[in-house]
């Protein structure tokens, strides 16, 4: 107000919607009405005691009926963010530790509330999707060894929730470090167990962790047995989530990257090396088991004793011959 005392009044004049701010003539009126209030009671004190100084009561609250219902968290309605996650917040990093924090404390209540829990979620995961770099913010915080138990919780909507979180950190090389730091692998593993419909983003948080070189995250799969574990995935048809092949090709590229350590990658290998289904599918070209359709590039039962090639479908038979050569049809012109 005080550098543009004109778009001020036009502000308050106006009707605005956005993470930031709801203001219609309803919060008008109660903020008028309360300024009126204050200026009424001061002037009264102000009679009384000329040398009184004004200041703001600090339990003034103004409520508004029209946001009741609303979740804030540092000052963002989460609602109006999750539709709008590419508006540019006043205070981003502030935000991000508030909401970080309201997502542990959500999460360690003994019923978390659902709604709440997949908005304030939601809005994490949508937050770090247009500004990933904030997520190299998060190991600042010291949030990443409460994250990592709350994957242990026997909520199976905090497990779930909090993978999408860690899914996302695990495309940071800052968070990455950072989960070498915790039990993270052992805690993802037993995310898979308890609730199998984390299984695809988890390992696709596995193959971006491993995919940098990173010896104590390595040490932690073998302290939990994970790779037999991501074997046993790899062997079975995973029906149970919508892309298998996609899964599968994540688990791949984990394994890969395991043995490429310097370090401890021989001891990968050795596992990997009595494996049946890894030797059916450590050659393949994992990149196409990707797939953006229902219809290209998925796993397949396949010919017995060959697992995980990819089919072409349906053939047709060519013919032995060449079509007919098209006749073109000329008019006489002394038939005109």
């Amino acid at each position: 107000m005080r550098d543009s005392p004109e778009t001020s009044v036009h502000m308050f004049e106006g009707t605005h919607e956005n993470p930031e701010l709801i203001w219609n003539d309803e919060a008008r009126e109660k903020v008028s009405s309360s300024i009126q209030e204050l200026k009424d009671q001061f002037y009264t004190t102000q009679r009384n005691d000329h040398s009184a100084i004004w200041s703001l009561p600090q339990d003034y609250n103004t409520i508004y009926s029209n946001v009741q219902g609303e979740i804030v968290v540092g000052g963002v309605f989460l609602r109006l963010f999750v539709a709008n996650p590419g508006w540019v917040l006043r205070k981003p990093k502030e935000f991000f530790l508030d909401i970080v924090d309201s997502f542990v404390e959500l999460s360690s209540l003994p019923s978390p509330p659902t709604e709440e829990l997949e908005l304030v979620t939601t809005a994490i995961v949508v937050f770090l999707e247009a500004q990933p770099l904030m997520a190299d913010q998060v190991p600042t915080f010291g949030h990443i060894p409460k994250l990592i138990l709350l994957l242990k919780s026997n909520n199976d909507n905090v497990v779930s929730s909090t993978m999408r979180i860690v899914h996302q950190l695990a495309k940071s090389a800052v968070c990455i470090n950072s989960l070498a730091a915790v039990d993270s692998v052992n805690g993802m593993k037993l995310a898979m167990k308890k609730s199998r419909l984390v299984t695809p983003l988890a390992c696709e948080a596995l193959n971006s962790m491993f995919n940098e070189p990173n010896d104590e995250l390595i040490s932690q799969a073998l302290s939990c047995d994970l790779i037999p574990y991501l074997l046993t995935l790899l062997g079975s048809p995973l029906e149970f989530i919508p892309n298998p092949s996609g899964t599968k090709a994540h688990i791949v590229k984990a394994l890969k990257s395991m043995t490429r350590s310097l370090a401890l990658g021989d001891k990968v290998s050795a596992i990997l090396d009595q494996s049946r289904v890894w030797s059916e599918f450590k050659d393949q070209r994992h990149d196409l088991f990707i797939t953006h359709t229902n219809t290209v590039g998925y796993l397949t039962a396949g010919t017995p004793g060959v697992a995980g090639y990819l089919t072409q479908g349906k053939s047709k038979t060519l013919p032995d011959v060449p079509p007919p050569a098209d006749v073109i049809h000329q008019e006489n012109p002394n038939q005109l």
